[in-house]
């Protein structure tokens, strides 16, 4: 091998080298249920009765459980991609609801006013988050956090 070469392979192998562990501190962390709890834990909102649930629902590996402000939080973690699709399609409004809704169709026929609660879900990988709850506001924080971890 012509030593030029060589030196050139082997400058390339050391900056590699030197720059791995710099790229390695990029890297993001993957999420976990102990990192989502210590994301929320962190965070300017009060967060009480957090808990791991016993018993998983939504066919979920592990379901995290706790309120914040009011807003009642669960997040979910899977372990199949078509499991969390369908259960996030699940607390998505159907575009004929939405319809039915900003048309006021409902109650021109006669039905009572309904109060829906407002609930945001957002998923992140293998982790669905669903935030049920009256303040807006706190929901949007929630979700804003979860989306930041």
């Amino acid at each position: 091998m012509d030593p030029a070469k060589a030196l050139k392979v082997g400058l390339a192998i050391l900056a590699v080298l030197v720059a791995l562990p710099f790229v390695m501190r990029l890297w993001p962390e993957p999420l976990t249920m102990e990192r989502i709890r210590q994301g929320f834990e962190a965070s300017d909102l009060p967060v009480e009765g957090m808990r791991l649930a016993p018993k998983p629902s939504n066919e979920s590996v592990n379901e995290l459980n706790f309120m914040v402000g009011g807003v009642s939080v669960a997040v979910y973690q899977y372990d199949n991609a078509g499991t969390i699709a369908r259960y996030q399609e699940y607390n998505r409004k159907d575009p004929g609801t939405a319809i039915v809704e900003s048309w006021n169709l409902a109650q021109s026929l006669g039905a009572a006013v309904p109060k829906q609660t407002p609930t945001r879900c957002v998923r992140r990988g293998y982790f669905l988050l669903v935030a049920i709850g009256d303040d807006v506001v706190t929901l949007n924080r929630v979700v804003e956090i979860f989306e930041q971890l």
